[in-house]
């Protein structure tokens, strides 16, 4: 029925009527939701307020400070012939990086992660530069860069707060330093994995029965560690 609904006990007030919305009514809504979609920023976009250009300096400061290539940190990412800053960082099915990057540039750390970034984009080519001017920076800069490295390795968060004291005061900390595991997703991308030859505990891409063969290396051919310098 379209005018006549049940009423709850105690009900007093007039229900609303349902209104037919034809076909045509509704595409042109749809129409319309997506027009202004198309124009508004998305929020939920892991792009949203990162630009390509963070992104690869980012991937630049990443691969100098891991040591490992800036194409098995993204996949996707694409050089092209210009300058490095102005390349694709790609998004791959995983994406990891954008899930690290939200983390890294969270209120707390933000200034720090801005200082790094700029580091990178005046060295986007030398990662012994990169490197230098990181540990001559000031400590908040230095143990966030820690931070970074550790959460490409673990897939976990360490507060640079919590590195800085543990290396202040050794004495005082008595077991793990406090950390969190930034997703399951970041737990089984951690470089140690790739590192090691093995998969993470629980977690294996590999197909049923895999554990009845020989195992294999799914680095062998692939260069995981990266050059000293970018090539140019």
């Amino acid at each position: 029925m379209d005018h006549d609904r049940e009423r709850k006990a105690g009900e007093t007030e007039p229900l609303t009527p349902v209104v037919k919305i034809s076909r045509r009514a509704m595409v042109a809504g749809m129409v319309a939701t997506t027009a202004i979609a198309a124009v508004l920023p998305l929020s939920n976009s892991a792009f949203a307020q990162t630009s390509d250009e963070d992104m690869v300096a980012f991937l630049v400061l990443s691969a100098a400070l891991t040591g490992v290539d800036i194409h098995t940190l993204a996949p996707e990412f694409s050089r092209g012939s210009g300058d490095i800053l102005s390349a694709d960082p790609g998004i791959d099915p995983i994406n990891i990086k954008s899930a690290y990057f939200r983390q890294v540039n969270a209120p707390g750390t933000a200034a720090s992660f801005a200082k790094l970034l700029q580091i990178a984009k005046k060295n986007p080519i030398s990662q012994e530069n990169i490197i230098a001017t990181v540990n001559h920076s000031d400590d908040d800069t230095k143990f966030l860069a820690r931070s970074i490295v550790l959460l490409w390795y673990l897939g976990s968060w360490y507060e640079p707060a919590d590195l800085k004291n543990a290396v202040a005061s050794p004495e005082s900390v008595h077991g793990p330093i406090t950390q969190k595991v930034l997703s399951a997703k970041a737990y089984t991308q951690g470089l140690v994995w790739q590192i090691v030859g093995a998969h993470p505990m629980g977690y294996s891409n590999l197909q049923f029965g895999y554990w009845s063969r020989h195992p294999h290396d799914p680095n062998s051919g692939v260069d995981l560690f990266s050059p000293a310098k970018f090539p140019l």
